[in-house]
């Protein structure tokens, strides 16, 4: 009959571990909501990058959209450069406005990174499971675009 109980307390005790480390699993409505508000300020960084960069085109003489794209898909590769008649100028404009995309990018992961383990919190580990879960868990997502939706009302 002990035997029998202390069995029964050991799996008590186990169950009540399972339960407690899946409740501080659990991702709350606050942390979902700091996520939601870091992609946020990543995503407009890296809008303002396309910003900043069409506006050097427009300012750039002899520049088009079109002509940039152009260029841009060769990714500096002389060869292809050649191919498409690039002047010098170009290739030194494309060079400028690659650098300016490149040191933004990198800032965008600093902050990212900054964001994820100071905002999110629980040094990285709780972004890391919030970006699982919305891969892997329809619950999850439905949560997130109630609280990105209601992020967004609040914008307006």
């Amino acid at each position: 009959m002990i035997k029998g109980l202390k069995k029964i307390a050991v799996f008590g005790v186990l169950s009540l571990i399972s339960v407690v480390a899946v409740a501080q699993d659990e991702i709350t409505d606050i942390e979902l909501t700091r996520y939601a508000m870091m992609q946020e300020v990543v995503n407009y960084m890296k809008k303002d990058i396309s910003i900043e960069i069409n506006g050097m085109i427009k300012a750039q003489e002899g520049m088009t959209g079109k002509r940039y794209k152009e260029i841009s898909k060769t990714k500096g590769d002389a060869d292809k450069l050649a191919a498409v008649g690039a002047k010098e100028w170009e290739i030194k404009f494309f060079e400028q406005t690659d650098k300016f995309k490149t040191d933004r990018i990198e800032v965008i992961k600093l902050v990212n990174t900054e964001l994820a383990t100071k905002m999110v919190g629980n040094k990285g580990k709780t972004y890391k499971a919030i970006k699982l879960a919305l891969k892997e868990d329809e619950a999850m997502k439905e949560r997130y675009a109630a609280i990105l939706a209601s992020l967004k009302q609040e914008e307006v």
